[in-house]
């Protein structure tokens, strides 16, 4: 019997040639911005020709919006494993948000300085025309669910005893969310210890405010 590995099937080769894209466009998005790169861009980088990706995405417009489809659907994962995984404290979810931003920054980033974005819908604010309505109502949806997520979590952290019953918590969600929202320009320009001393200052005034 031959052990000779088959060659990969047309729907195989079609499937990898559509993820890499999706790859390659999100990281040019995130470091040059949706205007700038150009399918002939992507095109070089994978290895591929324009009329390649016209084949697999038709125009931009929808290459973006796929890229956008599947960021929302893998941010929306970890938020769920960080906010919505039960019986941890507020302060361990706060942990693992910045471990979770630090391992994105390091995507990008080769050095703790920074100067590289690493978000996709925190580059997209800066070219907000080139996204459709049907992507920036997606960026709306995945904040309220953060912030719905952050919300859950006090309740939660106040149920335990860890914050006091009397806690405000809306402005608990509104000291956390600036975290998640401007982590990608706050370390571009000054590096990842920078948003991890922002971690420590919100930690120490939540507790100091609220803790029980």
């Amino acid at each position: 019997m031959s052990t000779a590995a088959s060659p990969a099937s047309p729907r195989r080769k079609a499937s990898d040639t559509h993820s890499r894209v999706l790859e390659v466009a999100r990281r040019l998005f995130v470091t040059r911005g949706i205007d700038a790169v150009s399918y002939g861009d992507i095109a070089k980088e994978v290895g591929s020709t324009r009329a390649n990706l016209h084949y697999h995405f038709g125009n931009k417009s929808e290459l973006v919006r796929q890229v956008f489809a599947a960021t929302f659907e893998e941010v929306h994962l970890s938020l769920e494993k960080i906010w919505l995984t039960p019986a941890l404290s507020l302060e361990e979810r706060l942990d693992r948000l910045f471990e979770d931003l630090q391992a994105r920054f390091r995507e990008f980033n080769q050095t703790d300085d920074g100067g590289t974005p690493w978000s996709l819908t925190s580059r997209a604010r800066f070219d907000f025309s080139s996204v459709s309505p049907e992507v920036a109502e997606g960026m709306k949806e995945m904040s309220r669910f953060f912030e719905e997520c952050v919300e859950h979590a006090v309740q939660l952290a106040i149920s335990s005893g860890e914050l006091q019953p009397e806690t405000r918590i809306k402005d608990v969600v509104l000291i956390i969310t600036p975290l998640w929202y401007f982590g990608s320009p706050t370390t571009q320009f000054s590096g990842i210890r920078r948003l991890e001393d922002h971690f420590k200052a919100t930690r120490r005034i939540i507790k100091a405010a609220y803790g029980a």
